[in-house]
């Protein structure tokens, strides 16, 4: 089955408060985005999107430079990272539009790495999913969407911390934005998810819920959580860089 990577990278990021564009900021001397567009390179897709909106020209320009390639979706005034999505399957090849896996990630997880994305979409193939997403347990899950899960594995849940009960609070297991799914039922689920929510948004997670309709929807677990650890803003990204040179330093 063909493969086409979706990167999202067309929000504000506000949260970060610097001049650069959320994409573009660096750790250990290269951008998110750069991070993010090699991890989808090693999984040798058929096509890769980068969804843009913010600082458009200047993200579009630092994708040309890694991977000319490279397509662009830019998405419209509707907000959301659904949307995004929505705007990326309208740019993909008609043939991946029927026939493929697209895997979608966002351009914040600095040390998503190649093997991570595949062990994915390995696992997404094998249990026959239609939507699988990778999950990891963390011992702070505050901020986190946590995963509801049934005992054979598949989602029946996924809620926001704001949202959550108390009990919901205690739940470990967090969604990390990382996607594979299968285009066909992605299709179907497109345009049907509404957005009434405090943002005011589509949200990916809306959307991949939907795709329970066309079958199972699961979850992939990653055995690293810091492999999958998103950054929002400065103190996010500093406690990444400490935390990593901390591993590397016992490793050597």
């Amino acid at each position: 089955m063909n493969l086409a990577c979706v990167i999202l990278a067309a929000g504000k990021g506000s949260r970060m408060k610097g001049s650069v564009p959320k994409p573009l900021v660096k750790f250990e001397g290269k951008s998110f985005l750069e991070r993010a567009l090699l991890a989808a390179k090693g999984t040798r897709p058929d096509e890769i999107c980068v969804v843009v909106r913010h600082e458009r020209e200047k993200i579009e320009g630092e994708a040309k430079r890694i991977c000319p390639p490279c397509v662009f979706a830019i998405q419209d005034q509707v907000p959301g990272t659904g949307r995004a999505l929505e705007c990326a399957l309208d740019v993909l090849k008609p043939d991946l539009q029927k026939d493929c896996v697209v895997l979608v990630t966002a351009s914040d997880i600095p040390l998503l790495s190649s093997s991570v994305l595949l062990s994915l979409l390995s696992e997404h193939k094998k249990s026959g999913a239609v939507a699988s997403m990778l999950v990891a347990k963390v011992n702070d899950p505050f901020g986190y969407g946590r995963i509801i899960t049934s005992p054979d594995g598949q989602v029946e849940k996924i809620v926001e911390e704001k949202d959550a009960s108390n009990q919901e609070k205690k739940v470990k297991l967090v969604n990390t934005s990382v996607y594979a799914f299968n285009a066909e039922a992605l299709l179907k689920a497109k345009g049907k998810v509404g957005r009434e929510n405090a943002q005011g948004e589509v949200y990916l997670t809306d959307l991949f819920m939907m795709c329970k309709k066309s079958g199972k929807i699961m979850v992939s677990l990653c055995q690293d959580p810091i492999l999958l650890r998103g950054v929002n803003d400065p103190l996010q990204l500093l406690a990444l860089e400490k935390d990593w040179k901390e591993r590397r330093g016992h490793k050597e």
